[in-house]
């Protein structure tokens, strides 16, 4: 499997976009972040990675894009495949570590990821 994330990997269409908000199914939470996931009947699993509008500065916000598809990028042989996921994005005081840990939680208290691979 290839580490690298290729742009099949990253959900772009806008009627993608619209189908994971109006009826993909939210699953997980937590205070910087929340998990929504939709199925996508494909053989790849594909990530939307959403900030919210009042997140802060361009540089803030393509850091913490950097940090969500670098997770996305090392931890996909663990993720299920044939589903598109969305990634929410809240801002606040939280450090790359601390990030880093958030999407970790999602994704591992999520049933669609199986580090037994």
């Amino acid at each position: 499997m290839r580490k690298s994330l290729t742009k099949q990997e990253i959900l772009r269409k806008k009627k993608d976009i619209g189908k994971i908000f109006s009826s993909g199914r939210f699953v997980n939470k937590t205070t910087g972040a929340k998990l929504l996931v939709i199925e996508n009947n494909e053989e790849r699993t594909r990530l939307l990675i959403c900030i919210v509008r009042k997140f802060g500065t361009a540089v803030e916000r393509n850091k913490v894009k950097r940090l969500a598809r670098e997770f996305f990028r090392v931890n996909k042989q663990f993720i299920e495949k044939g589903f598109d996921f969305a990634l929410v994005i809240y801002p606040g005081k939280y450090e790359n570590k601390e990030r880093f840990e958030q999407f970790e939680y999602l994704f591992k208290t999520s049933k669609f990821y199986n580090k037994d691979k």
